[in-house]
């Protein structure tokens, strides 16, 4: 009798555990390696990811050899992965889950464009007169000048905008892009004369410049962008995009 009694209470004890382990599998995992177009990883990208639907968003960055690993205990038929790095176009894609039930999935991203030498150690030792002729005959869109804006763009579907939004998105990316262009284009000239004239640290304090005039367009455009949206469709985008505003206020205040 004691043996029948105490297998119930070892059954009681063990179904909290049971229960544990069932929910923690209720967690879809997006996990992949961020490399460049040589396909060298690229440590420090951060990686944002948005469940559709739900609106949550994880991120993080990617470790030396590139990789980075998201959990969402939330299952979402759809995410919004989101890929930055100083110097490269961001890549943007949406995946869509194959099955009903929780999965892990690999996503393995790939930066576009040639990282821009910005930090004093790049400045030194890794700007070349050939990449520089590379960049004086690329076309007018640079693809290495992030446009947040356009990337709301390739959200179209996802976000079901109108064609008058679509229009005025079109417009402010366009000229975002204009701005923010030109803007790169002299600090890639900079560097190459600095270069060659054999002393690139007083360039330092022009870049620094050149950079924070490229965030405030960043800024208003992003601005403009989000009173174009309704709010339910801004609260879609991928929180690095959502940030930028705030960063931007922040930066505000503290002046």
């Amino acid at each position: 009798m004691k043996a029948l009694i105490a297998f119930p209470l070892l059954a009681l004890c063990l179904a909290p555990a049971a229960v544990g382990a069932q929910a923690d599998t209720r967690t879809d995992v997006l996990a992949g390696r961020v490399t460049d177009l040589t396909g060298r990883p690229v440590a420090d990208a951060q990686v944002g990811a948005t469940a559709l639907g739900s609106g949550i968003t994880r991120s993080i960055s990617t470790d030396a050899e590139g990789h980075y690993k998201l959990f969402f205990p939330q299952p979402a038929r759809q995410y919004v992965i989101l890929v930055k790095r100083m110097g490269f176009a961001p890549v943007q894609r949406t995946i869509t889950r194959r099955t009903s039930q929780p999965e892990e999935m690999t996503i393995d991203m790939q930066l576009g464009g040639s990282p821009l030498a910005l930090s004093m150690v790049e400045i030194t030792g890794e700007s070349d007169a050939p990449r520089t002729r590379e960049s004086e005959s690329r076309p007018a869109v640079d693809a290495t000048v992030p446009n947040p804006v356009s990337e709301i763009l390739a959200l179209q579907d996802t976000l079901h905008l109108s064609a008058v939004q679509i229009i005025g998105l079109t417009d402010v990316a366009d000229s975002l892009q204009a701005r923010n262009t030109r803007i790169y284009r002299n600090i890639r000239t900079l560097l190459t004369r600095s270069q060659e004239a054999g002393d690139v640290g007083q360039m330092a304090g022009s870049v620094a410049m050149m950079l924070e005039e490229a965030s405030g367009n960043t800024a208003r455009a992003v601005t403009a962008a989000e009173k174009l949206l309704r709010p339910e469709q801004w609260q879609i985008l991928p929180q690095a995009i959502r940030d930028l505003l705030q960063d931007r206020s922040a930066d505000t205040a503290k002046q």
